[in-house]
Order: structure tokens, then C-alpha cells, then sequence
């Protein structure tokens, strides 16, 4: 072995540069992770505020309406709104809306007919008329969704994604096989 012939030793930062930035990296989307899910649950934020003369609806217009179909006009912010489930087989668990998400990203509104977000912010009653077994290859749930405008849409729901909600007895997930009706009282 000669002189000219020694093995090079690399430095801390060459070695461990990219481990560091990968470590950072992780961290980072672990912590953005976590404030979404807070945000979405309601524990961080704004709370229910909104613009002068914004809606529960969202948009200027027409006031949100309670959960009977009598058409009055909403009492209690959506923060203050409850969400009432009733299962296929008659049992009727109630949580506050705001604590509700359909499909494993927990978002606050169902994907109805595979091209329309609507929240349920936005509705009265979700009524699950039909359902695919849950998690069957390209099932999907008939409903009819009530909004707050008053209009009736009828169309479809993934069926293996779940409603997931949190009343005070702790989780709870359900499939659209497993529901009858979700009703939002204000």
C-alpha cells in the first residue's frame, strides 16, 4: 500500500446530512398531521365564527333549518348542533356534529355520486335507503340527502368507507350497511 493509496474517510455532515433532513422531514409532517386532525376535531381554532352575513349554509343567503322538516329556522350554530345516528337495528346514538367524519380521512361531508363533496354543515338528514355489504369490491350506499336549502338529493355513497364519530361514551365507527339515518338537530 502506498502513500496515494489510503482510504478516504468521509465527514459527520456527508454521512449524516441526509438522515437529518429525513428525520426533519418526518417530524414535520408528523406535526402537520396532528394540527389537522385537531383543526378537524375542533380542539384547535376559530371555533364556528363566520363573516357578517355568511350563513350555516355558507353563503349568504337562506339560514340553515333545524332537523325536523317544518323548515324553521336554525337556533344553534353548527357548533352547537348534534348529530343523531340511528343504526339498522333501531339504536340511536347522538354526539355533537361537529365531532363527525365519513372515510378514513375524517372529513366533515360524504363524496356523494363520486364528484361532489357536500358537508354536513350543509345537511339536515342523511337517510341510507340501500347499502353494499361493507368493504365489498365497489360497493356503494343509495342515500338521500337533505340540505338545509331544502333540496332533496338522491344518489349514491361509498360503502366500505365508515361514519366515524365521537359522543361522549367514546368512538364510534359505523359502515353505510350498519345505518339507517343521520339526522343533524340545531
Amino acid at each position: 500500500m502506498t502513500l496515494g493509496d489510503e482510504p478516504r474517510t468521509r465527514g459527520f455532515w456527508h454521512s449524516s446530512a441526509p438522515g437529518i433532513l429525513a428525520a426533519v422531514a418526518a417530524i414535520i409532517t408528523g406535526v402537520g398531521g396532528l394540527l389537522a386532525v385537531l383543526l378537524q376535531l375542533g380542539i384547535i381554532g376559530g371555533g364556528d365564527e363566520r363573516p357578517p352575513g355568511v350563513t350555516a349554509t355558507g353563503t349568504t343567503g337562506r339560514p340553515a333549518t333545524s332537523a325536523s322538516v317544518t323548515g324553521a329556522v336554525a337556533e344553534e350554530p353548527w357548533s352547537q348542533a348534534e348529530a343523531v345516528w340511528t343504526t339498522t337495528e333501531g339504536t340511536t346514538i347522538r354526539m355533537p356534529a361537529r365531532t363527525m367524519g365519513f372515510c378514513i380521512n375524517g372529513g366533515g361531508g360524504v363524496y356523494f355520486d363520486q364528484r361532489q363533496n357536500i358537508a354536513f354543515e350543509q345537511m339536515v338528514s342523511i337517510d341510507i335507503l340501500r347499502s353494499d355489504v361493507a368493504l365489498s369490491f365497489g360497493g356503494r350506499a343509495d342515500v338521500r340527502i337533505v340540505l338545509t336549502s331544502g333540496e332533496n338529493l338522491q344518489g349514491t355513497i361509498d360503502a366500505g368507507c365508515e361514519f366515524i364519530g365521537n359522543p361522549d361514551t367514546g368512538r364510534v365507527n359505523l359502515y353505510p350497511d350498519h345505518m339507517r339515518k343521520i339526522e343533524f338537530v340545531r
